[in-house]
């Protein structure tokens, strides 16, 4: 009697316990898993890191292209010489004041 009446259990028990088993194990693995969702959100979240240090690199680029493309014009523009000699000479002009600071901060 209750061998049968394990037996009837089991029958109608663990169809459903393997089957929740089972499902309990992809749906882990889905999310924890080496392709799952916490790995894609950290690599989504790479990726618009990557594409906001892109933009920043290319608004560089730019800057750097139109400096260039004034140093090698053919008539000197007198903006980006005086510019340059500001930088590289540590020129100054009569009525400019000069404020240093350290390079500590």
């Amino acid at each position: 009697m209750l061998a049968r009446r394990l037996a009837q259990t089991a029958r109608t028990c663990l169809p459903v316990a393997i089957f929740t088993a089972t499902a309990l194990y992809f749906i882990f693995h889905l999310v924890t898993g080496e392709r799952g969702l916490l790995a894609y959100m950290a690599i989504k979240r790479e990726l618009d890191d990557a594409a906001e240090i892109l933009a920043d690199l290319e608004v560089e680029k730019a800057e750097l292209e139109r400096d260039v493309a004034l140093l090698y014009d053919t008539p000197v523009d007198l903006d980006m010489l005086e510019e340059r000699a500001r930088i590289e000479l540590g020129f100054v002009r009569e009525d400019e004041m000069i404020i240093l600071h350290s390079k500590d901060n």
